[in-house]
């Protein structure tokens, strides 16, 4: 028997066969295993970038919502100022009325109250407008980021201030944007300061014989020291199908989200007359006792 034709050499060939065939198995399972790590990590960067998405929603909301506040806060101030300006100009010229003749003092009392009349209507009407458009203009900037970061869900995603309310308890503008009271009677006006207001005054002017006058006067307004100001904007996404094995890991993988985000108008001063406000974000837990058992409890209520 030649060398070549003996059962060794065929034995080795066979052996060798035998090895490929038993890899297959290790490459499935490779495969297989690759294709897993790559659906978490395609569907947690799925649920991140929705969670990211949802906050920026909220943060839209909370700013929109606080910059119109902020305008109708600088409005109040402005319209504030008028009335202030108007006490000091006129109590200026008429020397605290008393100038000669009477009938001045007479008609510097009368402008003055149509000024302050209408002046406080508008900031009546402001402070009430104001509030209601904070929630307004929040609500269409909602609408728009959630169509443009959320296509096809415009219907699912959840977003409101009153949620806020309820939920995390924090304040709100409801029928106003604010708390406003006169100030006290003596304070000076500020812009101009020219002399002491007074809720009653009376006075004696000459014309040509000494009358006396009295008159109550409609004060400027101050808002109320601690009244706390904010809006807080909740937004609220429901569980969502997974892209990739959601069978393997769900159903409907992606849980339920909440994203809030407060904002306040700072850097103004009604007392003052000065018409500076502007969007401020605030912390979110400055307002609320526990945020994560209100998310919590949000997310059953979406669930369910």
């Amino acid at each position: 028997m030649r060398h070549g034709d003996g059962c060794r050499p065929r034995f080795l060939v066979c052996r060798v066969r035998d090895e490929r065939g038993q890899t297959f198995p290790f490459v499935v399972t490779l495969l297989l295993a690759l294709f897993i790590v790559a659906g978490v990590v395609i569907n947690v960067g799925q649920a991140v970038n929705r969670r990211i998405f949802l906050q920026i929603v909220a943060d839209a909301g909370a700013f929109t919502g606080a910059t119109e506040m902020a305008r109708g806060m600088n409005t109040i101030a402005d319209v504030n100022g008028k009335i202030q300006r108007a006490w000091g100009t006129l109590t200026f010229a008429t020397m605290g009325f008393t100038v000669t003749p009477c009938v001045a003092s007479d008609l510097a009392v009368a402008g003055y109250g149509t000024v302050a009349g209408a002046s406080t209507t508008m900031i009546d009407l402001v402070n009430k407008g104001y509030g209601e458009r904070a929630r307004a203009q929040a609500k269409r900037v909602t609408d728009y980021n959630v169509m443009d970061l959320f296509p096809g869900e415009e219907q699912l995603i959840q977003a409101g201030e009153r949620d806020a309310d309820s939920g995390l308890k924090s304040p709100r503008p409801d029928k106003h944007l604010v708390d406003l009271m006169e100030v006290p009677p003596g304070t000076p006006p500020t812009a101009p300061a020219m002399s002491p207001a007074r809720k009653r005054a009376a006075w004696t002017c000459v014309s040509p014989t000494p009358q006396p006058r009295s008159a109550v006067f409609p004060l400027w307004f101050q808002k109320p020291p601690g009244n706390p100001i904010a809006f807080v904007w909740v937004v609220k996404a429901p569980i969502r199908r997974a892209r990739v094995f959601d069978a393997i890991f769900g159903p409907n993988a992606i849980p339920a989200m909440t994203a809030a985000a407060a904002a306040k108008p700072v850097g103004g001063n009604i007392k003052e007359a000065k018409a500076e406000y502007v969007a401020k974000f605030i912390p979110v837990r400055g307002f609320i006792g526990s945020i994560w058992d209100t998310v919590k409890r949000v997310n059953r209520q979406v669930h369910h």
